[in-house]
C-alpha cells in the first residue's frame, strides 16, 4: 500500500523529494544492488553448502550422529544431532533475518531506487531472503533423505525446513510483524528508518550466541568441539559471519552515511598477515638442551645384536603413506593385527620392526602403535595378550572437531589481529586432543605424544621418522630420534635451527600439515635470528615415507660385510591408505589398460590436477626402488599392504555415495569397520585378492617360513589366514 510522504512521522534520516524525478533501475540493476547489500548472507550460503555437501569430509561426518561401534545409528537420541538442527536453525535465521534487514534499512545516500518494475522489486525483498534461509535448510535435508535409509535421520530435518518457510511466510500476520516498516513514494518496497526494540534484541541474541560457541570451543577445547560437532560448528561460524558482516560491515557504516566496509575485513587479514604470524614449530613449552641421537649404522647393529636368539629374524622398515584419519587407522588396524597374530603363534613382530616412517595420517598411525608399545613397556598397557592399549581405539576418535573448532574461531580471530596469538595457534586443535586422549586412554604421565621425539623411550620400541616438506624449496625434512638424513634433506634438529622442544604430537603434525586445516608452520632459526622456513605435508615432497627406508637400506649395501649381512634381513613393509586398483601394486600388476578419471574443466584444472598426482606417483617410484633395492619381486621383500579399491557407487544401504572412506581427521563407524574387516570376505576383486596374497606373505615372514610365490586366490579367505584382522573387535 502506497503511504503519502506527508503522513509519515519525522524521521532522522528523512530526504527531501529532489525537484525532478529520481532515475527508476533496471530489474538487473535492482537485482545486483539487493545482492550487494546481501553479500554475507549469500557468500556464506553458498560457502557452507560447498562445504557440507561438496566435500566427501564433510559427508562423513553428517552421517554419524548418534551411531554405535558397529555403525548403526539413532539421531534421534543424539545430542549432537540435536545440536545441529539447532545450528542448522540458527544459520538459516541468520540468512533470512540479516538479508531482510538490510534489504529493509533506509540508508542516507541509499543506493536502492525504485526499480521500473514494482512487483519485481517487492518480489526480490521479499523471497530473496526467504531464498536464502531456505537455501540453508533444503539441499541439506534433501542429501539426507537421499543418503540414509531410516526417516529418523531426515524427519527433523524436514519438520525444520517446513516450519522455517512456515514462518517467514505467514509471520507477516503476526500483531507486531510490520511495525515501523512504511512505503514511501521513493522506496521500491516496504523499509524501516530504525530497528525496533525487538530487532535490536534478537541482533544480541544472536551475537551472545555466537560468542557462548567461542568461548566454549576455547575454553573447554577438543570436549566442547566433539559435544557440539563439527558439522554445528561450522553452521553456527557461518552464521556468526554473516551476523558480523551484514551489521558490522554493511549495516552499522552504511546507518552514518559512510560506504560499505564489507571487504574491510579481507584488507586487514591482508596486510595483518605481515606481522601477526602465530603458526610457529617447537615454540611451546620450557627450553630444552639438545639431545644427542645415535647414528644410524652404530644403532641397528646394537639392535640386531640386542635381539639375542632373534637376531635370524627379519629386520622390518614400516612405511605408511598419508592420508590423514583413514591412514591412521588403516595403519594402527593392520599393524595391531601383525603384532596379534605373532604374539597368538608365539613369534615376534614388533621386537624385529626397526624403523618406522610416517607421511601425513600415516605417521599418526606409525606413533599410535609405537606408543602402545612404549606402554605396555611402562606397565601401562596389559602384556602377553592382544596389544593394550589398542591403536585402534584411539584412532576412533574425532579429531577433526578440535581442528575446525580453533580453525574457525580462535585461530579466524587471530587472522584480524595486529599482533601474534600465539595461544590462538589451530596447530594445537589437533596436538593437545592426540596428547590429552592418549592420556585419558593409559593414565601416562606425561603423556607420551607431550615429551621431546628426541627423547629416548623404552629400548625395544622402533625408531620413528616422521617426514615433513619445505615451502621455500619443496625439499624432504626428516625428524627422527635417530641421528640419519638421505642425501638432500635436512635435518629438523639441524644445529642452526631453533627445534629442542619439539615434541611427538608436534613431529606428527608437521607431517600432516595438508592445508588448509592445518596451516604451514615456520620453524625459528636459534638464536632469535629469525624464521628459517616454513613445513608442510611430507605428502608434497612424496606420499609413502618410503624415500628415508630407501636411504637405510643403501647405505647397508654399501657399507662393510656385517652391514651388508643386515641389509640382506631387511623387509619392508609399505601401507597404503589410497583405494588401490590391479595398477598399483608393483608385482603381478596390471598398469595398461586402466581408466584414468578426468579432470572437470580439464583447461583450467590440469595442471593443478598432475601436480597433486606427483605426489602419488613420486611415492610409487620411491617404492618402486625399495624393490629394486631388495632384489625385485622374486625375494618378496617388500610387502604391499594397500587398501583395496571398491567400486564407486551410491550404496544407500551403507548410507554413503563413495565406498572408499575419505581423507578426514574423523572416520565414521561405518567406515572405520570396512577398513578393519576388508580382509574378511566381501566381495571377490582382484585388488582384494591382491592385499590378501601380500598378507599372506607378511604372516609367513612372521611364522618363520619362507613366503611362497602363490598367486592372488579367488577362494574365500578363512579367518585363520588373517589371525585377528576379522572380529569386529578390532574397530
Amino acid at each position: 500500500m502506497n503511504i503519502p510522504a506527508t503522513a509519515l512521522p519525522d524521521t532522522p534520516d528523512a530526504v527531501t523529494a529532489p525537484p525532478w524525478p529520481a532515475p527508476r533501475l533496471t530489474r538487473t540493476a535492482f537485482l545486483a544492488g539487493s545482492l550487494n547489500l546481501c553479500l554475507y548472507p549469500v557468500a556464506m550460503t553458498l560457502a557452507g553448502n560447498g562445504v557440507l555437501l561438496g566435500l566427501d569430509q564433510a559427508r562423513e561426518t553428517l552421517l554419524a550422529f548418534g551411531e554405535n561401534e558397529r555403525g548403526a545409528a539413532d539421531p534421534v537420541t543424539s545430542l549432537s544431532y540435536a545440536l545441529f538442527i539447532v545450528a542448522l536453525a540458527y544459520w538459516a535465521f541468520a540468512s533470512w533475518y540479516c538479508a531482510r534487514l538490510m534489504l529493509g534499512k533506509r540508508f542516507p545516500r541509499d543506493r536502492l531506487q525504485p526499480c521500473i518494475d514494482a512487483r519485481f522489486a517487492h518480489a526480490v525483498a521479499t523471497w530473496l531472503p526467504r531464498a536464502l534461509g531456505l537455501l540453508g535448510v533444503v539441499p541439506i535435508t534433501i542429501y539426507f533423505v537421499l543418503a540414509t535409509p531410516s526417516p529418523r535421520y531426515w524427519l527433523p530435518l524436514a519438520a525444520t525446513a517446513v516450519l522455517f518457510l512456515a514462518f517467514v511466510v505467514f509471520r507477516r500476520h503476526l500483531p507486531t510483524a510490520h511495525k515501523g516498516w512504511m512505503m514511501r513514494d521513493d522506496d521500491p518496497h516496504p523499509r524501516f528508518d530504525t530497528l525496533g526494540r525487538g530487532a535490536l534484541v534478537t541482533v544480541l541474541v544472536m551475537f551472545a550466541i555466537s560468542f557462548g560457541v567461542m568461548l566454549a570451543t576455547m575454553t573447554g577445547r577438543e570436549t566442547a568441539a566433539r559435544a557440539i560437532g563439527s558439522p554445528a560448528l561450522v553452521l553456527i561460524a557461518l552464521g556468526s559471519w554473516t551476523l558480523f558482516g551484514s551489521f558490522v560491515t554493511t549495516y552499522l557504516p552504511r546507518s552514518f552515511g559512510w560506504p560499505s566496509l564489507a571487504l574491510l575485513p579481507l584488507a586487514f587479514a591482508f596486510v595483518f598477515s605481515f606481522f601477526n604470524e602465530n603458526h610457529y614449530v617447537a615454540q611451546h613449552g620450557p627450553a630444552r638442551a639438545p639431545v644427542a641421537r645415535p647414528a644410524f649404522l652404530a644403532d641397528i647393529d646394537a639392535w640386531d645384536k640386542a635381539r639375542g636368539a632373534r637376531s635370524g629374524d627379519p629386520i622390518y622398515l614400516v612405511a605408511a603413506a598419508g592420508g590423514a584419519s583413514r591412514s591412521a587407522y588403516w595403519t594402527g588396524v593392520v599393524l595391531a593385527n601383525l603384532e596379534n597374530h605373532a604374539r597368538l603363534n608365539q613369534r615376534e613382530f614388533a621386537r624385529n620392526v626397526y624403523a618406522v616412517s610416517g607421511v601425513s595420517g600415516g605417521s599418526l598411525g606409525l606413533a599410535t602403535f609405537v606408543a602402545a608399545l612404549a606402554a605396555e613397556q611402562d606397565g601401562k598397557g596389559q602384556p602377553g595378550g592382544p596389544l593394550t592399549p589398542r591403536p585402534a581405539d584411539f584412532l576412533a576418535k574425532d579429531f577433526l572437531a578440535p581442528a575446525v573448532a580453533q580453525l574457525l574461531y580462535s585461530d579466524t580471530i587471530a587472522r584480524f589481529l595486529p599482533v601474534p596469538c600465539i595461544a590462538c595457534d589451530r596447530s594445537r586443535g589437533l596436538e593437545e586432543a592426540w596428547a590429552r586422549d592418549w592420556r585419558k586412554l593409559t593414565a601416562q604421565q606425561p603423556a607420551w605424544f607431550t615429551e621431546p621425539l628426541a627423547a629416548s623411550g623404552p629400548a625395544r620400541v622402533p625408531r620413528m621418522i616422521f617426514n615433513t616438506t619445505t615451502v621455500g624449496d619443496g625439499r624432504l625434512v626428516v625428524q627422527s630420534d635417530l641421528h640419519f638424513v638421505p642425501t638432500d634433506a635436512y635435518d629438523v634438529y639441524d644445529p642452526a635451527l631453533d627445534t629442542n622442544r619439539l615434541t611427538r604430537a608436534g613431529a606428527v603434525h608437521n607431517s600432516a600439515r595438508f592445508t588448509y586445516v592445518s596451516p604451514a608452520a615456520a620453524i625459528r632459526l636459534a638464536g632469535a635470528k629469525g624464521k628459517w622456513d616454513y613445513v608442510v605435508d611430507g605428502g608434497y615432497f612424496e606420499n609413502s615415507g618410503v624415500t628415508a627406508l630407501n636411504a637405510m637400506v643403501a647405505a647397508l649395501q654399501s657399507g662393510d660385510d656385517a652391514q651388508r649381512r643386515l641389509a640382506e634381513k631387511i623387509v619392508v613393509i609399505v601401507i597404503e591408505n589410497d583405494p588401490a586398483g590391479t595398477a598399483q601394486w608393483l608385482c603381478d600388476a596390471h598398469p595398461t589398460g586402466q581408466p584414468h578419471s578426468d579432470p572437470i574443466a580439464m583447461e583450467l584444472t590440469a595442471p593443478a590436477y598432475a601436480l597433486y598426482q606427483t605426489r602419488s606417483a613420486r611415492a610409487h617410484a620411491q617404492e618402486a626402488e625399495a624393490n629394486r633395492l631388495l632384489g625385485g619381486c622374486t625375494t618378496h621383500r617388500l610387502i604391499e599392504l594397500r587398501y583395496p579399491e571398491t567400486t564407486k557407487r551410491a550404496d544407500f544401504a551403507d548410507g554413503m555415495f563413495n565406498t572408499a572412506p575419505p581423507m578426514s581427521w574423523f572416520l565414521n563407524a561405518a567406515s572405520r569397520q570396512r577398513m578393519a574387516t576388508v580382509l574378511c570376505g566381501g566381495t571377490p576383486s582382484e585388488p582384494r585378492e591382491l592385499l590378501r596374497r601380500e598378507w599372506r606373505r607378511v604372516l609367513s615372514f612372521i611364522d618363520g617360513s619362507v613366503p611362497a610365490p602363490t598367486p592372488p586366490r579367488r577362494d574365500a579367505f578363512t579367518p585363520a589366514d588373517t589371525s585377528l584382522a576379522c572380529p569386529a573387535a578390532q574397530t
